[in-house]
C-alpha cells in the first residue's frame, strides 16, 4: 500500500485540464507552512493543519530545536536539530514524520541566513514563493522516514547573514502522520526560537577602536 506523504499542490494550466484542479507530489512538503508570523508587512504563514487533520496544533506532537543558539554572529554556522516526537501514532506501522524549517530577518519579515544540508539527514532547501519568496525552507525530502519510532530528529546547518540583521526568528512545522494514505489522523507541531544579532562592531571613542555588541 502506498504511504500518503506531505502533499504539494500544482496548478495545471487551464490548457490541460480544468482551471484549480491540482496534482500531488508524494515527497517534501508544501513550502510556506512554518506558522511564522506576520512580521514587517509580510503575512503569516499557514501551516500543514490547513490540509492534515488529527488534533489541534501541538496538540499530540511537539516540535523542539535541539542546541540551537539564542545568539549569532554575522557569517557564522551553526549546526543544530529540529526533533519531532508523538505517541499518537505508535500503533501505525507506516507512520511518517516530516518538517520544515525557515529563518526570517525580525524587522523586515525576509529571509535570513543560508541553509545547508547535512549528510545523510535527508533534507532539502527549496525557495518560498508569492510574499515569501526571499526566504528559503530545509524540509524531508526522502521517504519520510517511514515506519520510525518517536523521536525524529533531523541535523540541519545555518549560516548568519554577513553583515549581521538584527534579530532573527526561526520558524519550523512538523506533521506525525499515521501513514494511513489519507490526511486525517495526523499530527501537527510547531516551534519558533528568535537569535539575537551579538556580532562585535567597532566604534571610535575619544580616538580609541571600542568594540560593542548589537
Amino acid at each position: 500500500m502506498r504511504v500518503k506523504r506531505w502533499v504539494r499542490f500544482t496548478i495545471i494550466p487551464a490548457t490541460l485540464a480544468v482551471a484549480g484542479l491540482a496534482v500531488a507530489s508524494s515527497i517534501g512538503p508544501p513550502r510556506n507552512r512554518t506558522g511564522a508570523p506576520a512580521i514587517g508587512g509580510v503575512g503569516a504563514e499557514s501551516t500543514c493543519l490547513n490540509c492534515h487533520s488529527g488534533s489541534p496544533i501541538n496538540g499530540s506532537a511537539t516540535l523542539t530545536f535541539v542546541n540551537a543558539p539564542n545568539f549569532y554572529v554575522a557569517g557564522q554556522t551553526y549546526t543544530f536539530s529540529v526533533q519531532l516526537a508523538s505517541t499518537a501514532t505508535s500503533g501505525n506501522a507506516n507512520r511518517v514524520w516530516s518538517f520544515e524549517l525557515t529563518a526570517v530577518n525580525q524587522s523586515n519579515g525576509q529571509g535570513a541566513g543560508t541553509f545547508a544540508n547535512v549528510a545523510g539527514q535527508g533534507t532539502a532547501i527549496i525557495s518560498g514563493s508569492g510574499s515569501y519568496s526571499t526566504r528559503r525552507y530545509i524540509e524531508e525530502a526522502t521517504d519520510d522516514r517511514v515506519g520510525a519510532t518517536s523521536p525524529q530528529t533531523w541535523q540541519v546547518q545555518w549560516t548568519a547573514p554577513d553583515p549581521g540583521v538584527g534579530s532573527i526568528g526561526f520558524y519550523a512545522a512538523g506533521i506525525a502522520g499515521n501513514g494511513n494514505g489519507q490526511t486525517s489522523g495526523d499530527y501537527v507541531a510547531t516551534a519558533s526560537q528568535v537569535m539575537a544579532d551579538v556580532t562585535p562592531t567597532e566604534q571610535v571613542t575619544w580616538g580609541k577602536v571600542k568594540a560593542l555588541f548589537r
